[in-house]
C-alpha cells in the first residue's frame, strides 16, 4: 500500500464519517427551498396552481401530493429517477411534452439541472395539504400588525430563564417532549466564540470560563458576552451576514456578453458594514443610511462621508450589459427594488415588473410606485472599465477630509501665507507671478483670466512667458488645478512646455498629465522631450482630477528632477536627453502647439535661470503653508436624487418601450395603513420617505425580518425557514407568538442588534446541548422545528478559512484598508478565455478577501459562497466531493499543516505523545483522550513509512494535521 491509497483511504472515511450531519433530512428540505421553490413560482405557478386561470393539463405543482399525483398525463416525478420523471422530461424538452410553452422563454439550464438534483434526492418537499390561494390581504399572516404577545403557560416553571424560554417550552410540552440538557461550558465557550466574533477561544480562554462558568454560570456566559459583543472581530463575523444580503461583490460579474468589470470602490461599502456592526448602529438607522444616506443631514464629514459610502449598498449590484439592452435603466432599477424589498422585508415584488404578481398582494400599480422611486434617483457605479457595452460610465461620491463650506480643501483653492512670496523672491527667479493680476513678463492668450479668487482660471487657453533660461540648467515652480477626467481624452493636459512655439517636434520639456492614451500613465505627471528623441517618463502618483497640486522641475545637465506637493523624494528623477533647440519658449497651461491645454487653474509662477538645490525645492512647498504629498481622492460607489424627479409609466410586460399609465411614486398599497403618513413630496424621489416608512415601528415585516435573521444564524434555521421570503409561498412561523415577542422587544431595544443577540444568547433555549439522549425527541422533530436541542452545524466558508489560519497561527487580524482591485477600474475577462484572477495571498480574515463575481477566492469557493448576483439570507448546504478533496489537497490546509507541524515538532526534546497533545490544543483546542494518541502515533508512523525523501517525518506529522482539521470536531459547531 503506498502513500496515496493511504491517503486515499482515509478520505473514504472521512467521507464517510465527517460528513454525516450534512446529509440530515433538513438539508433537502433547504435544497427545496432555495433552488426549486424559487423555480416553481418564477417558471411554473402562472399556469400549474390555484392562481392559474386554467389549470394546465390538470396539473398543479403547488403542493406535494399534487406533484406525486400528477396531471392528465400521469405522476409528475418517480423520486430518484430523474430520466423517466415526466417533469423533467418536460423542462428539458422531450417529446410533446416541452414545457413551458414554445411562446415563453425555455427554463435556464442550471435551474434544470437542479429539478434533477432534487428528483435524484427523492424530491424532498416540504408543502403537505392542500389549501386553496387566499385573499392575501386579508390571510397572509406576515402582513398582520406586530402584536404584544403574553407569555404562555408552563408546566416546568424553574426550567426557562427568558420569555424566549417559555415559548420554546410551551410548544415543547404541547408536543408531550422534553428539552435536552444544557450544553457544558467547554462547548457553550466555543459555540459562543464562533457565533459572535468568527473565531475559535484559545485554550487559556476555555480554562477560564470553565473556572467562572462553576462559580457562577449566569455571570459568567453574561461577561463573555458582553466581552465578545465588544470586540473588533464582531462586526467581522456578523457584517459578512449582511454582505450576503446585500448581494456584496467587488465587480459585475458576466453581463451577458462575457465581460466582468471591476468595482474598485466596493470594499469601501463593505468596512461600512463591518464598522457600523461594531459600532452597533441602530438598524433603523442603518437601513436609512444605506436607502437614502445622501438625503439625511449631518453634523460632521464623517458622518457625510459614512452616509454616502451606505447608499453603496443600492449601486453594488450586479448589472446586465447596456449593450442591444433597451431595458438596461430598468433592469437597475429593478435590482434595486429587489434588495430593498426582498433584504429589508422578506418579501420580493419583482415578479409585479411584468403582472401583477401571482400570488402575493403586490400589483404592477405597487411594482411601478417603487419604480419611480428609483428611477428618480442617479445609480453612481463609476467608470465600468471604460467599456460603454457593458455600462455607461458614472460620476461617483467624493468622501472629503472637511465639510465643503470650510477653506483649505484639496479641491478648493488654496490660501497661501505671505511668506511664500518672500521665500520665492529670495530665490532670485526671472520671472515670478502669483497669477492673480496681469505683469510685464506673462502674455496671456485666448482662454486665460486671472483674479485674486481663482488666480488664473484656465478654460484650454495658455500663458507665454517673455524670457529665456538655460536649456540645460533651470527651474519651473508653480500650483495647477486640472478638472478634465483623466481618462477622458488621450492626454489630460499639458502643464508647461519649454519648445518653440508651433515646432511639431515639440524639441524639449513638456510637462503633462497622463491619459487614455496609456492606461499605465493615466492620471500621473510625465516629461516628455519631443518626437525626436522620444523620451517620456512618468511618475507614479495619480493626480485626482479637481485637487491643487504643486509641481517643481529642475533640470541640471541632463538629468531632471520633478517634485510633488513637497514629497521627500521626487517624483520623476532620471537622466533625459537635452533637445538642442536654440528658438525655445516657456508655454504654461499647454504644449507649444497647444495641443491638450489645461482645462482647470494656475497660481504662484516661478522660473529660475539655474537648477534649485533639493532644500530650495523643499523651501518653496514648506512656505506655502499646504499639506505634504499627494493626496488622493477618495471615490465610492452610491447614489443620489436626480435633478429631474418623475413619476414612472408601467411597463407593459416589463418592456420599457411599452408604456402604460403613470403610476405616482409610492409605496406596496397592501402593506400601507395610512397612505398620507409619508406622502412624497413633487421634488422627492421618495427615498428617504421609503427608509421612514420602511423603519416606521408599524410596518408589519421589517423587524421580524431582522429578527428572523439573527435567529437564523445562532441557531442554523430560522423561526420562518424562508428568512427571504414572508409571503404566501414562503414557510410559515413555528413560533409565531415568539418572532412577534422578540420584534417587539427589538424594536423597544432601539433597534439594537446587540442587545437582540444578547437576548437571544443569553436564553437557556441557546445553551442547550445539541446531543440527544431522548430519542422520542429525534423521532418526533427531526429538524429541530420545536428547538428542543442546539442543531449541529458546520462552520461556513469564511469561518472555515479564518480557524485553519487561526490555528497554525497565521491568522492577520485588523482590516486590510483596500482590496486587490481598488486601484484596477479593468475587465477581468476580456478577450474572452483570459480571465485574470487578482486574489493576491493573504491571510487576513476572510471577509477581507476579494470578493469577484464570478471569480471567487478559491480557499472559500467549494463551501457555499454566495456568488453575489442575489439577496442570499440562507446559504446552501450542499456536500460534494470538491470539499472533502479541500481538506487533502487546497495549498491553504496543506501549506498551514507543515506549519502547524513543524511547529510541534520543533519542540525541543518532547516525546511523541507530548507532540500529539500540543497537536490537538493547536486544532482542536483540547488534550487527546489516550485511545486518540495512540491512534494519531499509529497512523503517522504508517504514513511515515511510505514516504521517501529528507522530510517524510514533518510531512507525515502534516498529514496527521490534516486529518484534524477534516475532522467534524474542527469543522462543526456542537
Amino acid at each position: 500500500m503506498n502513500f496515496t491509497r493511504i491517503i486515499t483511504k482515509w478520505t473514504g472515511l472521512l467521507v464517510l464519517i465527517l460528513f454525516p450531519y450534512e446529509l440530515a433530512i433538513g438539508d433537502g428540505v433547504v435544497f427545496f427551498e432555495s433552488k426549486i421553490r424559487p423555480a416553481l413560482v418564477k417558471y411554473c405557478y402562472e399556469c400549474h396552481s390555484s392562481a392559474s386561470n386554467e389549470l394546465g393539463g390538470s396539473l398543479s405543482l403547488e403542493f406535494r401530493d399534487d406533484i406525486l399525483r400528477g396531471g392528465e398525463s400521469g405522476p409528475a416525478i418517480i423520486k430518484e429517477n430523474p430520466q423517466d420523471s415526466l417533469l423533467i422530461r418536460a423542462i428539458r424538452g422531450n417529446d410533446d411534452l416541452a414545457m413551458p410553452p414554445k411562446e415563453k422563454e425555455s427554463l435556464p439550464e442550471g435551474v434544470i439541472k437542479d429539478f434533477v438534483e432534487w428528483v435524484k434526492m427523492g424530491a424532498p418537499d416540504p408543502r403537505a395539504g392542500k389549501v386553496a390561494n387566499p385573499k392575501p390581504k386579508e390571510q397572509l399572516w406576515s402582513l398582520e400588525p406586530v402584536s404584544e404577545r403574553s407569555l404562555p403557560e408552563v408546566k416546568d416553571l424553574k426550567w426557562p430563564s427568558d420569555r424566549i424560554d417559555r415559548f420554546i417550552l410551551h410548544k415543547l410540552e404541547t408536543k408531550k417532549l422534553l428539552p435536552t440538557k444544557d450544553a457544558s461550558p467547554q462547548i457553550l465557550i466555543r459555540r459562543l466564540h464562533y457565533d459572535l466574533i468568527g473565531l475559535a477561544p484559545s485554550v487559556e480562554e476555555i480554562n477560564t470560563f470553565v473556572l467562572a462558568y462553576k462559580r457562577d454560570s449566569n455571570e459568567a456566559v453574561s461577561a463573555l458576552v458582553d466581552e465578545l459583543l465588544s470586540s473588533q472581530h464582531f462586526g467581522e463575523r456578523w457584517g459578512r451576514y449582511w454582505l450576503d444580503v446585500a448581494r456584496y461583490g467587488e465587480s459585475n460579474g458576466n453581463d451577458g456578453l462575457g465581460r466582468n468589470a471591476t468595482f474598485p470602490h466596493a470594499w469601501r461599502f463593505r468596512d461600512y458594514v463591518i464598522n457600523s456592526f461594531n459600532r452597533d448602529v441602530p438598524y433603523d438607522r442603518f437601513i436609512k443610511e444605506q436607502i437614502a444616506g445622501d438625503l439625511l443631514s449631518v453634523d460632521d464629514v464623517e458622518e457625510r462621508n459614512r452616509n454616502l459610502v451606505a447608499t453603496g449598498f443600492l449601486a453594488i449590484g450586479a448589472k446586465p450589459a447596456k449593450a442591444m439592452n433597451e431595458n438596461f435603466a430598468m433592469d437597475v432599477v429593478d435590482d434595486q427594488i429587489n434588495v430593498v424589498t426582498t433584504a429589508l422585508l422578506g418579501m420580493s415584488v419583482s415578479c409585479a415588473r411584468c403582472h401583477d404578481h401571482k400570488h402575493d398582494p403586490i400589483s404592477s400599480k405597487d411594482y411601478y410606485g417603487l419604480a419611480g422611486i428609483f428611477k428618480s434617483t442617479e445609480t453612481l457605479w463609476g467608470k465600468a472599465a471604460n467599456e460603454a457595452l457593458t455600462a455607461p460610465s458614472t460620476p461617483l461620491h467624493e468622501l472629503l477630509d472637511r465639510l465643503p463650506d470650510n477653506q483649505g480643501g484639496n479641491s478648493t483653492v488654496p490660501v497661501f501665507p505671505s511668506e511664500l512670496k518672500e521665500v520665492t523672491e529670495g530665490l532670485n527667479p526671472v520671472v515670478y507671478s502669483t497669477l492673480k493680476e496681469a505683469t510685464n513678463e506673462i502674455v496671456l492668450e485666448k482662454g486665460i483670466s486671472l483674479s485674486d479668487e481663482n488666480y488664473a482660471k484656465c478654460n484650454k487657453g495658455r500663458m507665454r512667458v517673455k524670457t529665456t533660461v538655460p536649456y540645460d540648467n533651470y527651474s519651473v515652480s508653480f500650483w495647477f488645478r486640472n478638472d478634465t477626467g483623466n481618462s477622458s481624452q488621450p492626454i489630460t493636459a499639458y502643464l508647461f512646455s519649454y519648445a518653440k512655439d508651433g515646432d511639431d517636434k515639440q524639441a524639449g520639456e513638456n510637462i503633462g498629465i497622463g491619459g487614455k492614451h496609456d492606461k499605465s500613465v493615466t492620471g500621473k505627471l510625465f516629461i516628455w522631450n519631443g518626437t525626436e528623441l522620444d523620451q517620456s517618463i512618468a511618475g507614479s502618483n495619480e493626480i485626482p482630477e479637481g485637487s491643487w497640486n504643486h509641481v517643481v522641475m529642475v533640470r541640471s545637465n541632463d538629468r531632471v528632477r520633478l517634485y510633488l506637493n513637497g514629497g521627500k523624494d521626487p517624483e520623476i528623477d532620471t537622466k533625459i536627453k537635452i533637445a538642442k533647440n536654440p528658438d525655445r519658449e516657456i508655454f504654461v497651461g499647454s504644449r507649444n502647439d497647444n495641443f491638450a491645454p489645461l482645462n482647470g487653474q494656475l497660481a504662484e509662477l516661478a522660473i529660475f535661470d539655474r537648477a534649485l538645490s533639493v532644500e530650495e525645492v523643499k523651501s518653496l512647498h514648506f512656505s506655502s503653508g499646504q499639506r505634504v504629498g499627494t493626496v488622493q481622492k477618495a471615490w465610492v460607489m452610491g447614489v443620489r436624487d436626480k435633478k429631474k424627479v418623475e413619476n414612472c409609466k408601467i411597463n407593459i410586460n416589463g418592456d420599457s418601450k411599452k408604456l402604460g399609465a403613470s403610476v405616482s411614486r409610492g409605496f406596496p398599497s397592501v402593506m400601507v395603513s395610512d397612505p398620507d403618513s409619508f406622502s412624497i413630496g413633487p421634488d422627492s424621489s421618495g427615498r428617504l420617505q421609503l427608509a421612514e416608512w420602511i423603519v416606521s415601528g408599524q410596518h408589519p415585516l421589517t423587524a421580524r425580518v431582522l429578527v428572523n435573521r439573527v435567529w437564523q444564524h445562532l441557531f442554523g434555521k430560522g423561526i420562518v425557514n424562508t428568512s427571504d421570503d414572508f409571503g404566501f409561498y414562503g414557510s410559515r412561523p413555528s413560533h409565531p407568538a415568539l418572532l412577534d415577542d422578540l420584534a417587539i422587544r427589538f424594536m423597544n431595544e432601539d433597534w439594537s442588534i446587540k442587545n437582540l443577540i444578547k437576548i437571544i444568547v443569553l436564553s437557556r433555549t441557546y445553551q442547550l446541548d445539541s446531543h440527544i439522549e431522548d430519542e422520542e425527541l429525534l423521532s418526533v422533530d427531526p429538524d429541530n422545528i420545536f428547538v428542543g436541542r442546539h442543531t449541529r452545524r458546520r462552520l461556513d466558508a469564511e469561518t472555515n478559512r479564518d480557524r485553519i489560519l487561526q490555528a497554525s497561527g497565521n491568522l492577520v487580524l485588523g482590516s486590510t484598508n483596500g482590496s486587490a482591485v481598488d486601484k484596477l477600474d479593468v475587465l477581468l475577462n476580456w478577450p474572452p478565455g483570459e480571465a485574470k484572477y487578482l486574489h493576491q495571498a493573504s491571510n487576513h480574515r476572510s471577509i477581507y478577501l476579494c470578493m469577484l463575481r464570478d471569480a471567487q477566492p478559491p480557499d472559500l469557493v467549494a463551501f457555499n459562497l454566495p456568488d453575489g448576483f442575489s439577496v442570499t439570507g440562507l446559504r446552501e448546504k450542499t456536500v460534494i466531493p470538491t470539499q472533502a478533496l479541500f481538506f487533502l489537497n487546497s495549498p491553504l490546509v496543506v501549506d498551514q499543516s507543515k506549519v502547524i507541524a513543524n511547529d510541534v515538532l520543533g519542540t525541543g526534546n518532547a516525546s511523541d505523545e507530548k507532540r500529539v497533545a500540543k497537536m490537538y490544543l493547536k486544532v482542536l483546542r483540547r488534550l487527546p483522550s489516550a485511545n486518540e494518541a495512540a491512534t494519531a502515533l499509529d497512523y503517522i508512523e504508517r504514513v511515515r513509512a511510505k514516504l521517501k525523501g529528507n522530510d517524510e517525518f514533518v510531512r507525515s506529522w502534516a498529514s496527521f494535521c490534516q486529518v484534524l482539521l477534516a475532522s467534524n470536531e474542527f469543522r462543526y459547531i456542537d
